[in-house]
Parts: structure tokens; sequence; C-alpha cells
């Protein structure tokens, strides 16, 4: 367990999740968390499954709370979704590992999502809104090797004894460590709005909400959504993910453009919550920007006792022969109060790989080809729409 000052710290990145937390209450354990949303949308909402309007295979890595020579908390992801040209259905699977502190924790998560869409007109605008499911199960894993307990401490020689050998333990830990796997599902929806579909600078609305851990069948095995390492009936809280975001062009000439997305996302998972408020620069197709305000909009006290910080966000991406597209994030957040003189930066990155086609379709003898490039009348706020989906128009130029 972390020692108390850790509570500062707990708070300072109460950003989205946390794996322990320990507070002058029971433990919580929560969820791994990203801190980009872009490139990472399904991640916090499965209804955002495939809404790129492309066969896609995305990794992410992030590191956080490094302090000088330790190692903090070490998150990765990659995950495959296809979205359907021939269908309303979208789908992916995808696999995550979060480790903390060299490896003490281990949180493996592997699952499938799935969005279904509903498309219709409503004057000039048009409407997309989205169901998706995730259908995810996680195990964690302590290393108890790598830990001290007190019947191992010799008043004399620590933890080893006369002849330097380590100290045994009478802890036997359950299942050597390991927690069954366990239930994590989640569900959401989204609903995004061409505001005018005869103006090729109409501004967008999107917003949505997902909840993670959002039910279990009551079996502690596989079914159920019990996490305890120690076999007690320890179930992980509930995740609420709600967000908001608009589209607009302040400027254009020909294919160069300046788009604004402004965004506001908000996060709860038991006492911990989190919101951030920022613009995302969309400086033409192939590049972005993007500066970001994180904090708990429920703190007590004054700011010392919450680590704020402020997040950089730049984003590149470049089509390969008009069939592929390659894409690269990098994040970098600071924090601005509470423990920022103790631990280091936040760095994510991001990459990806589209394709303009879709195998599932394909071997159906259906219509592959995502609607792109020309021929498709393209919004400079982004959007391409299909009979019956709305995409992010990763392929416009």
């Amino acid at each position: 367990m972390a020692p108390g000052g850790s509570r500062s710290a707990a708070w300072c990145l109460s950003s989205l999740l946390f794996l322990v937390l320990v507070l002058p209450k029971p433990v919580v354990a929560q969820d791994p968390f990203f801190t980009q949303f872009t490139l990472s949308e399904s991640y916090f909402n499965p209804a955002l499954t495939g809404y790129r309007g492309a066969l896609s295979v995305m990794g992410k890595y992030k590191t956080q709370w490094h302090l000088r020579e330790d190692i903090g908390f070490r998150t990765a992801s990659l995950a495959l979704e296809e979205s359907l040209p021939c269908s309303p259905f979208d789908y992916g699977l995808h696999l995550g590992v979060d480790r903390e502190g060299e490896g003490l924790l281990t949180t493996t998560d592997a699952g499938a999502r799935g969005a279904g869409t509903v498309a219709w007109e409503m004057g000039r605008s048009i409407h997309n809104l989205r169901f998706g499911i995730s259908l995810q199960w996680s195990a964690k894993r302590v290393d108890y090797s790598r830990l001290v307990f007190s019947d191992q401490l010799d008043a004399k020689y620590g933890t080893v004894d006369v002849n330097g050998v380590r100290n045994p333990t009478s802890f036997v830990p359950f299942n050597d460590g390991r927690s069954l796997w366990f239930f994590t599902p989640a569900v959401g929806f989204s609903h995004r709005i061409l505001l005018d579909r005869q103006q090729f600078r109409s501004p967008t609305i999107h917003y949505g909400m997902a909840m993670h851990n959002a039910f279990t069948f009551g079996d502690r095995r596989q079914t159920g959504n019990v996490e305890s390492i120690l076999d007690l009936d320890t179930r992980i809280p509930q995740r609420f993910h709600a967000f908001f975001s608009t589209e607009f062009v302040a400027y254009s000439d020909g294919r160069t453009f300046l788009g604004l997305r402004p965004l506001v996302a908000w996060q709860q998972q038991g006492p911990i919550s989190y919101c951030e408020v920022g613009n995302r620069f969309s400086l033409n197709r192939n590049m972005a920007v993007g500066l970001h305000y994180h904090f708990n909009p429920h703190g007590t006290g004054t700011d010392r006792y919450n680590s704020n910080w402020f997040s950089l966000q730049a984003e590149f991406g470049t089509i390969v022969q008009r069939t592929r597209r390659l894409e690269f994030g990098l994040c970098y957040a600071g924090n601005v109060t509470g423990v920022r003189n103790h631990f280091g930066p936040i760095i994510e990155v991001s990459m990806a790989v589209h394709f303009a086609s879709s195998p599932t379709c394909s071997g159906l003898g259906l219509q592959d080809e995502v609607p792109y490039g020309d021929g498709v009348r393209c919004p400079t706020s982004s959007i391409t729409t299909g009979r019956s989906k709305m995409y992010e128009s990763i392929w416009y130029k």
C-alpha cells in the first residue's frame, strides 16, 4: 500500500481512474486510464466503435507518476475496429495492460465492442444516433515476491537473516496473487448532428454518455465484477463518462482551414471525479494541436489537496496511396498544483493505421469501400455522411 502522502497524489491524477487508491475510508479500485480522448474514443464510449469509417489498427502507450529513478504507471492498449459500410453495425476487439510500480500491480483487460447506428434527417440537419456495448473481462495480479511483510523483519538484519538469506513469510496469497477474471462491460450512446447539410462549413454537435462496469450476472467467476485479489467480495465500482463537443470552421481557403473543436468531458468512479475542458485546433487534415485543462470539480479545501494539470496534444496524419491513412499522436501533461514538484509528467503516444476497405462486407459480397476521397461531398467540419452513418472524415484531402 502507498504511504499516507499518496492521498494528495491520488487526487492529483483523479483524471479518469486509478488502480489502487488509499483513503481514510474503504479502499476503492479504479480502472486504468488514458489522457487523450482523441484516437481512443471507443475506450471511453463503446458507441464510438468504428465511427472513423475504416478498418483501423490502433495502439497507445502511456507513462505517468515517475519519480526520479522509480517507475510509476505504464499503460498500453491495442485495438482493431472495422466500420461496415454494408451494415448499420460496427465492431472492434481490444487488449489492454496496466502496470503500476515496476510491475507490482498488473491489470489486464480484453474484450469486444460493437455499435449500431440510426440516422435521420430533420429539416436541413442530419442526425446520427449510435448505441454501443463493450463485453470486456479483466484480471489483476500482485507480485507478492516484491513486497515485505512484518513477519519477515529482523530487528538486527532487516529482511534477511545472518547469512543474508531473505526471511520467509507465513502469508500465502490466494491463487498465486491473481484475481479471477471478472466481467467489466460497458454501454453507451452518442448523438452527432450536422446542423445544415446544405452548408459546406456547417457546424456539428457531438455528445454522449457511457457507463462502465455497467452490469453483472451475479456469479463471481467470469460473469461477475468481483475484482478482489484476496478472494473477497470486492466489486469494482461503476464508472460514468460523458462528453460534449462542437466543431466549426473559423477560416478556410481551399484545402487549408482552421477548425475548432471545443471539448468538455466528465468522469466519475466511486469517490473519484474528473473534468476536462479544452480545444482542438485543426490546421488541415494532416495536423492538429490541442490544449486541455484537467481538474477535480469536487475538490475540498484549496488546490494543495488536488493536482490539476494542463495537457498539450499534437496529432499528425497522412494518406498513403489513397487507401491507407497513418496517424500519430503525442500528449504531454504536466501538473500545475498539488504534487507538481514530486512527480514527472504524463506522456502518451498513439499510433493508428486505417484501411479504406471492409473485409467483412467484401467477404459477404457486398459493398466494401468506405466512402471517402473524390466524389464525396465532405464539409470542412470533418463529417462524411453515408446512407445510414456519419463518419469522421479521415479520408478527405
